[in-house]
């Protein structure tokens, strides 16, 4: 082989090796959710992603009923705590990772599609910003049903599409990157899901109007625009939280006003993301 020719198939080594790093060919749905997951955790450290996970934070903390919760566990890559209600606490490792996603005490390698616990074993299962890159979400709430124990709670949070943000997803140009890369799921779908499975709405709230900008003291400065939207644009939210509860077999459960409210119709609750649910303008009784 001449040495002109060694230099040239050396080059064309060199190019397709980058073109592989820039454009990775041949990934499955799973190593590319993966991939999401972990650059979700570095976007969390963001001014945007850290103000995002703070207002999440509040509002499990607020929608959780309160309870024992002996075992909960928390997947994805939101680097914030949102077990504060568990007595012992799990979180997800990505898979071909070797750290947690944040720094749990305690930490398992899985997928939301693939758990490694035994049916009806967790009490409080959160899922903050994980169906939105996942390759079959419908699978992942499969999943945690099947792991709910009887009067478990599910937690899940979401990027809601009819926002700010999801304008901003919509006009990305280039290649996407969490969180633009995600699904943005209607939340009727999210609610028809869980209601397929037999998980009954315990609470509703949308957060975060200000828009998906970075600059933290820009942030801090339009933070009045959550006290706004919450009471005059609530469907705009740039986010949502939805707290369902598996009931044990054979009970059941009514919503019913308030004494002094007006009774609603019965119509999905998340259509309107009920923030009333969680401040306890309906309660929930057992027949």
């Amino acid at each position: 082989m001449s040495q002109e020719r060694y230099r040239r198939d050396g080059v064309l080594k060199v190019m397709r090796l980058r073109l592989n790093r820039l454009m990775p060919l041949n990934k499955t749905s799973d190593s590319l959710a993966v991939d999401a997951r972990e650059e979700m955790r570095e976007w969390f450290e963001t001014a945007l992603g850290h103000a995002l996970g703070q207002l999440t934070s509040e509002s499990v903390s607020r929608l959780v009923p309160p309870g024992y919760y002996r075992t909960g566990f928390q997947a994805g890559s939101a680097c914030v705590d949102l077990l504060q209600r568990a007595e012992h606490s799990v979180f997800e490792v990505p898979p071909g990772r070797n750290r947690p996603l944040g720094d749990p005490k305690l930490a398992v390698k899985c997928s939301p599609e693939q758990l490694p616990f035994g049916a009806r074993s967790i009490d409080l299962l959160v899922l903050p910003f994980v169906l939105d890159f996942s390759a079959d979400p419908h699978g992942v709430l499969r999943e945690a049903y099947s792991i709910l124990a009887p009067e478990g709670c599910l937690v899940i949070c979401g990027f809601n599409r009819w926002s700010l943000w999801g304008l901003r997803r919509s006009i990305e140009i280039g290649i996407r990157r969490p969180p633009w890369s995600g699904r943005f799921l209607s939340i009727h779908q999210v609610q028809d899901w869980t209601t397929l499975l037999g998980l009954e709405l315990i609470s509703a709230e949308s957060l975060f109007y200000r828009p998906p900008i970075g600059q933290a003291g820009l942030l801090e400065r339009l933070n009045f625009l959550e006290a706004a939207g919450d009471r005059w644009w609530p469907l705009f939210s740039g986010a949502y939280v939805i707290v369902v509860k598996k009931r044990a077999f054979g009970q059941s459960s009514v919503l019913e006003p308030v004494p002094g409210t007006r009774r609603r119709s019965q119509k999905p609750l998340v259509s309107a993301l009920p923030r009333q649910a969680a401040k306890g303008r309906l309660k929930v009784v057992r027949e």
